[in-house]
């Protein structure tokens, strides 16, 4: 029996369609998720952010270690933690960077070390100084170094698979690990980098104007991390340049290193600039987006009419109240925008980690 062409066109979309849900679902069959962790703003009203750190962390990943990482400097060694199931097979290494007020100990790298577990993946989550308030911490030479020892420590402990080597920041975090992807992007595979701050100076002038209760905390940190005030002091706002992944990004593209940069309309605290600025550090310059455009989304918290993107219908920012409004993807960046604030959505980062180098 001939079947007309209509029925034909029909059979053939409903039956692609099959294939290509079988086949989504069959990309995620290897991975499981934590769908208890949902976003930082969820992570912070859970019950485990009322235990002190090492207990939370011994309750909810109780195979993750602490461990003694020695510096190359001599100087006493450096506290992580880190996973490894003990498996002989290659695995990912997921490096977790702390952010910018925490310490290698934070409830919210929790998530990460319950993925790891799960889906025997190595995990390592370095303190490089601590919280970003000192000359020694704050992407300083200093931090920058012992990020280093961690991953030669995850090489030299276990069996990593080269090709799938991860880096995640939240905040501070993602600052610091778009200054270790500019720096040294032939040792990461992809970066996924959750309201990273791009440049500090920029950040620093923000602040003075944000009229946000904790603006003169992260001024002074900033100060002393840089050597003084950076709007007064040519030293300082070198110094300031100098941590930032402004100077370093251009360094990573077309090096073959993914980027998941995401930032939130109604951020606040690091607007919505940054994250598009570190794409389009990284992106061709076709796919820019305009100074004014991302200004506007800066004093609007809206996307403006013209602007034009990819449509991105993800579920887990929706199930976590954080809907992608624009996205974008250039020379391997992917640019995330999400309606809401100083935020990250665990699992869809980790989706995202989990399809690279497949």
């Amino acid at each position: 029996m001939m079947l007309s062409r209509p029925v034909c066109k029909s059979l053939l979309f409903f039956f692609g369609g099959i294939i290509f849900f079988s086949f989504m679902a069959k990309s995620d069959a290897g991975v499981q998720f934590v769908p208890e962790f949902v976003s930082f703003t969820q992570v912070a009203n859970l019950p485990l952010n009322d235990l002190p750190k090492q207990e939370a962390w011994q309750q909810h990943a109780p195979n993750v270690q602490e461990i003694s990482i020695p510096r190359k400097s001599g100087e006493p060694d450096q506290p992580s933690l880190w996973y490894d199931s003990g498996s002989k097979a290659k695995k990912p290494l997921l490096m977790v960077l702390h952010s910018w007020s925490a310490d290698y100990l934070q409830h919210d790298a929790i998530p990460y070390g319950v993925f790891a577990e799960k889906n025997d993946w190595l995990f390592i989550h370095p303190n490089f100084r601590g919280r970003f308030d000192n000359a020694e911490a704050t992407a300083s030479e200093k931090a920058v170094q012992d990020v280093i020892d961690a991953l030669d420590y995850a090489m030299a402990h276990a069996p990593v698979d080269e090709d799938r080597i991860y880096l995640v920041g939240f905040s501070g975090g993602a600052m610091m690990s778009l200054v270790m992807a500019g720096r040294y992007p032939e040792k990461f595979t992809a970066v996924l980098a959750w309201v990273p701050v791009y440049d500090l100076n920029d950040w620093y002038d923000s602040l003075l104007v944000s009229g946000q209760f904790f603006a003169g905390r992260y001024r002074s940190d900033i100060e002393a991390s840089c050597g003084g005030n950076p709007r007064e002091d040519d030293g300082a706002r070198v110094a300031c340049a100098k941590r930032s992944p402004s100077s370093y990004l251009k360094n990573a593209r077309g090096q073959g290193v993914r980027f998941f940069i995401s930032g939130g309309t109604q951020d606040r605290f690091v607007p919505p600039s940054h994250a598009i600025r570190t794409f389009n550090a990284l992106a061709a310059e076709e796919d820019r987006i305009s100074e004014e455009d991302y200004r506007f989304i800066d004093d609007a918290e809206v996307i403006p009419v013209g602007l034009k993107g990819e449509t991105e219908e993800n579920r887990f920012f929706s199930e976590a109240g954080l809907p992608v409004v624009f996205s974008r993807t250039s020379e391997g960046a992917t640019l995330i925008l999400f309606d809401g604030g100083h935020d990250m959505v665990y699992n869809a980062g980790l989706k995202w980690l989990y399809k690279q180098n497949q």
